[in-house]
């Protein structure tokens, strides 16, 4: 019989393709998508205190501190409690955090991308966005109507503070010296299933057939 309930992590580096493929899984699991990084962007938009904590780190290519992150997090997971299933993106992002996740949740499945460094800083190096919505585009494969300007608003697009190539390494450097005890953190439950590539259309039939496989077990 299939699970009802389900929780399930997707990790991954920044620029990674959680956003991508998260949106796959929403559209064929049913997923209540929550992503960290929109939570704090939108925050960020709205000029709240988290959000004006959260974007002088953010402008500064650092990452945004544990306590802030986590509040916000546990805050809005509390308001999903009538989705039977969810997936959380972009956070936990250390063992420490997971930690507090697994005191207020069960978490079921860990999906881990492992994602090479020169496909990151390609990726995140020809993103362009518009700020107030989140709009995300590329110079390559996904450029607007007309360049460096909105398809919706006709606004001016941004190069994000940390999408510099500094900024991204830097990230980067964060992201992995967290991400290997995090990952052993949800190794030693087994609930963890790694993908690694450079293209999402490659990594997603695999992931598919994983989620598919565990929800039917039930």
């Amino acid at each position: 019989m299939a699970m009802a309930a389900f929780k399930a992590l997707i990790l991954g580096p920044p620029g990674g393709g959680k956003g991508t493929l998260s949106k796959r899984l929403v559209r064929d699991f049913g997923f209540a998508h929550f992503s960290a990084g929109d939570a704090l962007r939108a925050e960020i938009a709205a000029g709240s205190a988290i959000g004006k904590a959260a974007e002088g780190h953010i402008s500064r290519g650092e990452l945004v501190p544990d306590d802030v992150v986590t509040d916000l997090v546990l805050a809005q997971l509390a308001t999903l409690a009538d989705q039977k299933r969810w997936l959380l993106d972009g956070f936990p992002r250390h063992a420490a955090q997971a930690v507090a996740l697994d005191a207020a949740h069960d978490v079921d499945l860990v999906l881990n991308l492992e994602i090479p460094e020169a496909e990151i800083l390609s990726r995140l190096g020809g993103r362009r966005v518009h700020v107030a919505s989140g709009r995300s585009y590329h110079v390559d494969w996904n450029p607007p109507k007309t360049e460096g300007v909105d398809d919706e608003t006709g606004k001016p697009l941004e190069i994000r503070p940390d999408d510099t190539e500094g900024a991204i390494r830097q990230r980067l450097r964060g992201y992995h010296d967290l991400a290997l005890p995090l990952v052993a953190h949800y190794e030693r439950t087994g609930k963890v299933r790694t993908f690694a590539g450079t293209e999402s259309d490659v990594i997603y039939p695999v992931m598919h057939k994983c989620v598919e496989e565990i929800l039917a077990a039930g």
